[in-house]
């Protein structure tokens, strides 16, 4: 009250000087007009502080209404009466009013983050979420290192399961600090093994690096079909951190765990018999056993640790198959019937971690193959070839807070044919591999696309060119195209160069425990030639179509498609079974 009398005061007297000058000069009285402005803003500076001082005093006793009733009387209002403002009516429930108050205060003073974080407040108890995440972002952009800020961010992270993301901003603070760590149900590893596979231990900071290696490590040993990891924090400002491991997924102690992934392939003539985990020393086995007259075949992949870094691979893998040729090779008039091909391959390979995000794999083959029925070109020479196959896989850019991840990949095999007259190729290849999770939680719905290319050079055997179409040996699916006509492969284009774009969308319809059915459209586009003329498409294909994946006890994959070839018109139906 004081401070209006004095203002009352003032404008008083330069009402009676104006009077009483009323002839005067016009200089005196923009003298007298800047003298009064000079005045009131004095009196309004002298004035603001005090008021602050009050409104402090009353909101830390509780008074919140008194606090909103002497931030009334100011005027105009600083930086800290609006925050006080808006922190009174939050403590009161009147989260509207606190909210306008807020959202008000940062259109005047933009570049103070604490409107932001408390307008993520305010959306937190809202229960809106993703608001309050936007809130927080535009906060730490002004300030990148506010404690509070970040950890607030890292919480809402972590409760919608994204850790990546939440020790992203954790990390900016020097959090999270764990105080314990334990397994949930022990891990069924050998101690020191396990105790390499992890990066991270009790009294260190819990960093996305470590996670990462931590995952990478996880991922080469193969045992374990799903895991997560939980973050619970104590009083003491650290965290105790429990390893969540899912083999109980995957019922093995059962009859059905083990005989349902064994007998998937039977309709196709085919049984897969794995054993994971020898010795708890994450030694696995993986066979197939084909007989299929058209595709025989048997297949045997033992890998293991050196340590979780390194891990070693032998494999044997031998074939007896019959192809088609018939539209797809352009070498001889009505193409090639009933061609035989014999072939067995062996060989070693050592994959090593070499940072958490990059991997390299190199190994040595020796591939023997003959063919029957063929005809006087190169591609159907007999003989034996030595190769050496080196592959990078990179984990290229990810964006956890979207949830947005790329990785890349790429392969280059060598090799000398032992044919007469010897020669030698290589292959190159090179993967794209982008998905996209848009919802803030969960996997209901998953958006990929894959961009992948290869081409070879020099002399190359038949059975190493590449093939676009769906064949449960090939892994370049083109959906609209089958490999397949009447049980023997060669009826999609073959050839030494392609490229291959797929994308899709796949959305959860139904998760049960032991199951899981998804469902979505896909896109396909690619090419593929040979410089020969012998093999390839001859134009640009473009399929499209819709697919099903049913997973069940966690590993069994059972892949149901139905495409339409665009250029063709034609629609194809596909079954294909995975154990992995």
């Amino acid at each position: 009250m004081e401070t209006h009398r004095k203002l009352g005061s003032a404008r008083r007297t330069a009402d009676r000087l104006a009077t009483n000058s009323a002839s005067g000069s016009v200089t005196s009285i923009v003298s007298f007009s800047i003298l009064l402005f000079c005045g009131t803003c004095l009196v309004r500076a002298q004035t603001t502080p005090e008021v602050e001082r009050n409104v402090r005093t009353l909101y830390e006793r509780g008074d919140w209404a008194g606090a909103i009733n002497a931030v009334s009387e100011a005027n105009p209002l600083s930086k800290d009466l609006y925050l006080y403002q808006g922190l009174a009516m939050a403590r009161l429930g009147r989260l509207d009013e606190a909210e306008r108050v807020f959202l008000h205060a940062r259109q005047i003073y933009p570049d103070d983050p604490r409107f932001a974080l408390e307008l993520a407040g305010v959306a937190y108890r809202n229960k809106d979420h993703v608001a309050a995440k936007q809130y927080l972002h535009k906060a730490l952009r002004l300030a990148p290192a506010d404690n509070y800020g970040n950890d607030f961010l890292a919480s809402l992270y972590m409760l919608d399961g994204n850790l990546e993301a939440a020790l992203k901003y954790w990390n900016r603070i020097g959090q999270p600090l764990v105080q314990t760590f334990q397994f949930a149900p022990v891990l069924e590893l050998n101690p020191v093994l396990r105790e390499r596979t992890f990066a991270i231990s009790p009294g260190q900071v819990f960093t996305r690096d470590r996670l990462l290696m931590t995952e990478a490590n996880l991922d080469r040993l193969g045992v374990l079909s799903g895991y997560q990891f939980d973050l619970t924090p104590r009083q003491d400002q650290r965290f105790d951190l429990t390893f969540r491991s899912f083999e109980t997924v995957r019922p093995r102690n059962f009859w059905l765990g083990q005989l349902l992934p064994a007998a998937s392939g039977l309709p196709f003539r085919t049984i897969y018999f794995d054993h994971d985990n020898f010795g708890q020393q994450a030694i696995n086995l993986t066979s197939v056993w084909r007989w299929d007259p058209n595709k025989r075949r048997v297949a045997v992949n033992l890998s293991g640790p050196l340590n979780p870094r390194w891990l070693y691979r032998f494999a044997v893998d031998a074939r007896d198959e019959n192809w088609e040729l018939r539209t797809t090779y352009f070498g001889r008039a009505g193409g090639l019937q009933n061609l035989i091909l014999q072939k067995i391959e062996t060989g070693a390979s050592l994959e090593f971690g070499l940072t958490s995000k990059l991997q390299w794999t190199t190994g040595l083959w020796m591939v023997g193959r003959r063919f029957r029925n063929g005809d006087a070109s190169q591609f159907f020479a007999n003989g034996w070839s030595f190769e050496q196959r080196n592959g990078l896989d990179y984990r290229l850019w990810a964006w956890p807070e979207r949830r947005v991840r790329v990785d890349a990949s790429a392969r280059l095999q060598t090799g000398r044919l032992f044919t007469a007259p010897p020669s030698t190729f290589a292959t190159v290849r090179g993967d794209l591999n982008g998905v996209w999770k848009p919802q803030s939680k969960g996997e209901n719905v998953v958006v990929s696309a894959r961009m992948r290319a290869g081409r070879t050079f020099g002399t190359l055997p038949f059975d190493e060119l590449f093939m676009l179409g769906m064949e449960r040996d090939n892994d370049l699916w083109l959906r609209g195209h089958v490999g397949t006509r009447d049980g023997r492969k060669g009826s999609a284009p073959l050839g030494s160069e392609y490229a291959l774009v797929q994308t899709e969308v796949d959305r959860t319809l139904l998760e049960l425990p032991l199951f899981r059915l998804q469902m979505g459209p896909f896109f396909d586009t690619g090419w593929i030639t040979d410089p020969s003329r012998q093999f390839g498409s001859r134009a640009w294909m473009q399929d499209t179509g819709a697919q099903a994946k049913i997973t069940a006890i966690g590993r069994v994959k059972l892949t149901l498609v139905y495409g339409r070839d665009l250029r063709e018109g034609r629609g194809v139906f596909y079954v294909a079974v995975s154990t992995r």
